[in-house]
């Protein structure tokens, strides 16, 4: 139970500090930008995994050289934390980033996001779980180097096909209509959750 508190913590701390400036940098110049560069298609699709696949080589780079830095005892335990309880968050923003940047604003950024990043997240705890949890502690070697490579990769790309599925059409392409209507779901659904929220908190005093 102590390492799920602490990944969930990592976890938001890294949305926090990593993923949220990155969409909020995004969401700006969404906002300011004319006509995206691609239109959406197979070239954009390949353009947003191959992303994924860059951001989980990234990741790797980041997390195991953070490992070596701090010496070899232990290595692996050092290396496997921060790629599977750190990273997963921030690589389903590289595949929301690049989607957005190249083919526009998305119907459902939100959602879109929300969905990649809970898929990132619970394949790189199960993996963590079943592969690591109360392993002994050793060395970085190209054994383990190779199975954070296929985690990393199985997390990204899960991510990125699941922003794709989730995000809809871009909004320059919807009638005014379709898109007014799409937020007055969004924010009558939001409005719901806050009440039964604010239910919940009645009943709990009363």
């Amino acid at each position: 139970m102590k390492w799920i508190l602490g990944a969930g913590l990592t976890a938001t701390s890294s949305t926090a500090l990593l993923a949220l400036p990155a969409l909020l940098a995004v969401r700006r110049v969404l906002a300011m930008r004319g006509a995206a560069p691609l239109p959406r298609g197979g070239l954009e699709r390949d353009l947003v995994m191959g992303a994924g696949v860059i951001g989980a080589l990234g990741a790797l780079a980041w997390a195991d050289g953070c490992a070596l830095a701090l010496g070899s005892c232990g290595a692996a335990e050092m290396a496997i934390l921060p790629a599977t309880c750190v990273a997963p968050v921030p690589l389903a923003a590289v595949s929301w980033v690049a989607g957005e940047m190249l083919s526009g604003s998305s119907l459902r950024p939100f959602a879109s996001f929300t969905f990649a990043a809970a898929v990132a997240t619970a394949t790189s705890w199960l993996s963590y779980a079943a592969l690591w949890a109360g392993q002994p502690r050793r060395p970085l070697d190209l054994g383990l180097v190779g199975i954070q490579l296929m985690v990393m990769f199985s997390s990204s790309l899960l991510a990125a096909k699941t922003y794709l599925a989730v995000r809809g059409e871009p909004l320059a392409s919807l009638p005014a209509e379709v898109v007014a209507l799409e937020r007055a779901a969004r924010d009558y659904s939001s409005s719901m959750s806050e009440n039964r929220s604010l239910r919940g908190c009645s009943s709990g005093f009363f």
